[in-house]
C-alpha cells in the first residue's frame, strides 16, 4: 500500500484485497443469494442488463489462487473477480471498487493487514475418495441393463447410437428406480428410470457415475452421487469397443454420452464433467495425456453460448501449458450425439488439430 496522503485515497495491492474477500458472500450480497443443486453452488447473474432466469453463475479459483465468478448463460464478458463484481453492480470506478472491498475487509492505511480468512468453496465438503458403494451401484446397474428390467434403457441407448459392445466396454447400466432397487443414502435418488454412465479413468477403472433420467422431473436430467461418497473427477475417459483408437487425435466433449459417441466412431475420447468450469487441473491432465500419447486435442462443443464459452476457456487454459486446442461445434445444432445421429460421417469434417509445443508439466493429475 502507498502512503495515505494520496488525495484519492490509499492504493491497495489487489492481491491483498482479493485474498481478504469472500466472493461467495459478496455474491450473496450483490446478486441473488446462491442456491444449491446437484452441480454445486450457483447464483443468478449480477449484470444489470442480464435477466438470468436460471442460476447461471459459478465460482472457481484460478491458477493464482484468486476466486473468480462466471455466468454461463449470458455474454462472455459476464465474468471476473470481486473487483469486477463491485464495478458491475455498483457502477463505480475500479479504484473505488478496490477501496470499497478494502474497507469491507477491515484494511486500514498504515496499519498491519488483517489476517486472511479461509474462504469456503462450493466443493469444500466433497470427499476425494470414492466410496465402494458407488462401484457396487454401478455394477448392479450394469447387470440390470442386460436383463428384462433394463430393456427400456437398452432401447433408449440404442436409439442414441450406442451398440452393445460399446456399452459393455464402458460399464453402462440401467437404474430401475428406488421403488425396485433400494440404495444407500447419497447415491442417485432414482425417482424414475435412468441410464447410468460411469466415469472411467484412463485405465478403465470406475471413478464416478452419473444417472441420466429418461423422463426427467424438472430441468435436471442428470443425478450425481453426494459429495460425501466421492468427488467429481471432472474427466471421464471413454473406451472403444475393441480397446483400439484412431491415432493422432483426442476428442474432448461435454459429458459422457458425447464421449461415448466419439468412442463409437473409434476415437480416443474424454468427456468433461461440469464443463461450466474447466480448471487448471483439467487442462494440465489433458495436455499431459495429449503429449504422452502424441495426440492433438480437438474439442466438440455444444452449439450454444455456454458451449462456446467453455471451449474458449479450455483453450485459454491449455495455452498456459503449451497445448493447442482445435474447437468445433455441430453444424446441425445441439451436441455431438445429435450430430452423429444426423450425419454418420460427422467425423470427416473435424477441424485440423492445432499442434502445441512440447509440453512439460508439473501439475499432478491427482
Amino acid at each position: 500500500m502507498s502512503g495515505s496522503g494520496n488525495p484519492r485515497g490509499p492504493r491497495w495491492e489487489i492481491a491483498h484485497v482479493l485474498a481478504r474477500t469472500d466472493l461467495a458472500r459478496l455474491l450473496d450480497e450483490l446478486a441473488t443469494p446462491g442456491t444449491y443443486n446437484i452441480r454445486g453452488r450457483r447464483w443468478h447473474c449480477p449484470m444489470p442488463d442480464h435477466d438470468d432466469h436460471h442460476a447461471s453463475v459459478t465460482i472457481h479459483t484460478d491458477h493464482r489462487g484468486h476466486q473468480r465468478w462466471r455466468c454461463w448463460s449470458g455474454d462472455d464478458s459476464h465474468r471476473g473477480d470481486a473487483i469486477d463484481l463491485v464495478v458491475a453492480t455498483q457502477r463505480v470506478s475500479r479504484a473505488d471498487a478496490i477501496n470499497t472491498l478494502a474497507n469491507r475487509a477491515g484494511m486500514i492505511p498504515d496499519q498491519p493487514l488483517p489476517a486472511v480468512t479461509r474462504k469456503p468453496t462450493p466443493t469444500a465438503r466433497r470427499n476425494t475418495a470414492l466410496d465402494p458403494a458407488v462401484v457396487r451401484y454401478v455394477e448392479a446397474c450394469e447387470k440390470i441393463l442386460w436383463g428384462h428390467t433394463g430393456a427400456a434403457v437398452r432401447e433408449w441407448l440404442h436409439g442414441r447410437g450406442f451398440d452393445d459392445a460399446l456399452l459393455r466396454a464402458n460399464h453402462v447400466g440401467a437404474d430401475p428406480g428406488r421403488s425396485m432397487m433400494p440404495r444407500l443414502r447419497g447415491l442417485p435418488h432414482g425417482h424414475s428410470l435412468a441410464a447410468t454412465f460411469p466415469a472411467l479413468d484412463p485405465a478403465g477403472q470406475i471413478r464416478y457415475v452419473q444417472a441420466r433420467y429418461l423422463d426427467p422431473v424438472g430441468s435436471d436430467k442428470y443425478d450425481n452421487p453426494a459429495g460425501s461418497l466421492g468427488a467429481n473427477p471432472r474427466l471421464a475417459w471413454a473406451r472403444t469397443s475393441d480397446g483400439r483408437a484412431t491415432p493422432g487425435v483426442l476428442l474432448v466433449t461435454e459429458g459422457i454420452p458425447d464421449a461415448l459417441t466419439a468412442a463409437e466412431a473409434g476415437f480416443a475420447a474424454v468427456g468433461i464433467l461440469g464443463s461450466q468450469a474447466p480448471d487448471e487441473r483439467v487442462a494440465a491432465t489433458l495436455a499431459r495425456s495429449a503429449a504422452s500419447t502424441s495426440r492433438s486435442l480437438v474439442a466438440v462443443i455444444d452449439a450454444d453460448p455456454a458451449g462456446r464459452a467453455w471451449g474458449n476457456r479450455l483453450g485459454d487454459l491449455l495455452a498456459e501449458f503449451g497445448a493447442g486446442l482445435a474447437v468445433t461445434e455441430p453444424p446441425t445444432g445441439g451436441d455431438l450425439n445429435c450430430w452423429a445421429r444426423c450425419d454418420t460421417d460427422w467425423w470427416q469434417t473435424l477441424p485440423t488439430p492445432h499442434a502445441g509445443p512440447e509440453v512439460e508439466l508439473s501439475v499432478s493429475d491427482g
